[in-house]
């Protein structure tokens, strides 16, 4: 019996001495995340220590507990609503999956924070488009997304990507593909043309170059409706994102409310040089700067996202000479909205042969006209007209350079195969599971954590809210070799212990 005390007894000293290296171990290797990827889990039933409750709490009901089944929610309410994760070591990739509810909602979508030129950057993702998803099209899925097929010719996703270099005829939605933008037998205009169209506030939209100098004429007017100073910046992107050309326009002086509307100033754009392509140009400021006039030698001008009409007798108070015309407007976004801020703007839109009557002023309207593209009639003007696509104020002046590179469906008439990294998402018992990924390489990190956003445009405007049951992130990243580990294992030791 002593001889098996004793033994005993050794066994316990050397477990006691060994299970403080043993925890500590398992602690460095938790921290290293030595497999390459680490997961958590935030499902509301308390405080995750590695994923943040939803803010801001005013845009957010209570959590609520469904006893029968066990499970808690939190109801979206306005968005767009923030969580943030921590970020334990260096990471390339991170994979959101979150498990909700949404019945008429087009679009929900989650953003990651960028690093960019204003605090508010987000790479989105849509975590479910019912656009996309009533498709008619034959459809392909593997891990790596979807392929639409008008008419079925690939068995395989590999087939289509193996085929991608030979097709012209395809578009991509959040799918990478390495391709410029080429409009085929372009050649530059030879005439110039003016807009007479006042358009109200920030604006951005694309040309096309080749062999000529990229040649504009902003003819601006400040209202003064507001107190302070109003800036204009121009900025022009290349198809690669780089800001190529700069130009900040001063206020003009008058920056009270009172003040009488400023001076008509024309605002040069010349930027010689440029290699073919596609160009956005941003006009950067408020909603008291106007834009009288547009002059142009480029052959196209198509806008993004979003255009304010202004020519209705609401502005007489600071322009006489707005020319009260209907205005028609060349659109091909698949979701269209509609917004008036004053009573002079509520109207009868047409979009095609379908009506949306704006009845009411700071309301948002929607439409998904059945036919695009479609032609948006205005008759009154001072009126947004708002999505995510691409209009013009003439047929002629349109082109689709995001067409390998979509931000949203579009008109596809000449597109045989749609490619997106997007997955319809997974219903059980009434909650979907949907998923997106992010690379990280261009991803603000503050105080070692990643935020995201979950964002609905239309949420607000319908008496609507998402339930939200789950929140799963996974980063990954390549795992560590054993000469990577101890390398790190005794850095760790350094930093926590010298």
């Amino acid at each position: 019996m002593s001889i098996f005390l004793n033994k005993f007894y050794v066994f316990c000293r050397a477990s006691i001495i060994i299970a403080p290296f043993l925890v500590l171990g398992w602690l460095i290797k938790k921290d290293l995340v030595t497999d390459g990827q680490v997961e958590f889990v935030y499902d509301f039933r308390q405080d995750s220590p590695a994923i943040t409750n939803l803010f801001p709490a005013n845009r957010l009901s209570s959590v609520y507990r469904d006893t029968a089944n066990d499970f808690f929610w939190q109801e979206v309410n306005a968005e767009p609503v923030y969580f943030e994760t921590r970020l334990p070591q260096t990471f390339d990739r991170a994979t959101v999956e979150i498990t909700y509810q949404n019945k008429n909602l087009p679009l929900v979508q989650v953003g990651l924070q960028t690093l960019g030129e204003t605090a508010w950057n987000y790479d989105f993702k849509p975590l479910e488009n019912q656009l996309v998803d009533q498709l008619s099209w034959s459809k392909i899925e593997d891990q790596r997304g979807s392929l639409w097929q008008r008419q079925k010719k690939y068995l395989s996703f590999d087939q289509f990507i193996d085929d991608l270099d030979n097709l012209s005829n395809f578009a991509a939605y959040n799918y990478p593909v390495n391709r410029k933008f080429i409009l085929t037998g372009y050649q530059p205009g030879n005439k110039k043309t003016v807009f007479n169209k006042t358009l109200r506030g920030y604006h951005s939209f694309y040309t096309y170059i080749k062999n000529e100098d990229l040649d504009f004429t902003f003819y601006i007017q400040d209202i003064n409706r507001s107190e302070g100073p109003d800036y204009l910046t121009v900025k022009i992107y290349s198809d690669k994102n780089l800001k190529v050309y700069e130009q900040k326009v001063n206020d003009d002086g008058f920056i009270n409310k009172f003040d009488p509307a400023s001076p008509e100033q024309a605002i040069k754009v010349l930027v010689p040089g440029l290699p073919e392509g596609a160009y956005r140009v941003v006009l950067d400021c408020e909603d008291e700067m106007f834009f009288r006039q547009i002059e142009t030698k480029q052959r196209y001008l198509t806008f993004i996202d979003r255009l304010y009409l202004v020519d209705n007798p609401e502005y007489d108070d600071g322009f006489t000479d707005l020319l009260y015309k209907p205005t028609a407007v060349y659109s091909t976004m698949p979701r269209l909205g509609f917004f008036t801020a004053h009573p002079a703007g509520l109207q009868h839109v047409g979009v095609n042969k379908e009506v949306v009557e704006i009845k009411e002023t700071h309301r948002d309207y929607y439409l998904t006209p059945k036919k695009v593209p479609a032609l948006i009639y205005v008759e009154k003007n001072d009126l947004k007209i708002f999505g995510r696509g691409l209009m013009a104020l003439a047929e002629d002046m349109y082109f689709n350079p995001e067409i390998y590179d979509l931000r949203d469906l579009t008109e596809l008439s000449a597109i045989d195969y749609l490619v997106t990294d997007y997955h319809t998402p997974t219903e059980v018992q009434g909650w979907k599971t949907g998923q997106v990924k992010f690379d990280l390489s261009n991803a603000s990190i503050s105080n070692r954590k990643l935020r995201f956003v979950i964002s609905a445009p239309e949420l607000s405007n319908q008496s609507a809210a998402i339930p939200l049951k789950e929140i799963r992130i996974w980063l990954q990243k390549k795992p560590l070799s054993w000469g990577e580990f101890w390398a790190k294992t005794i850095n760790y030791f350094k930093k926590k212990f010298l």
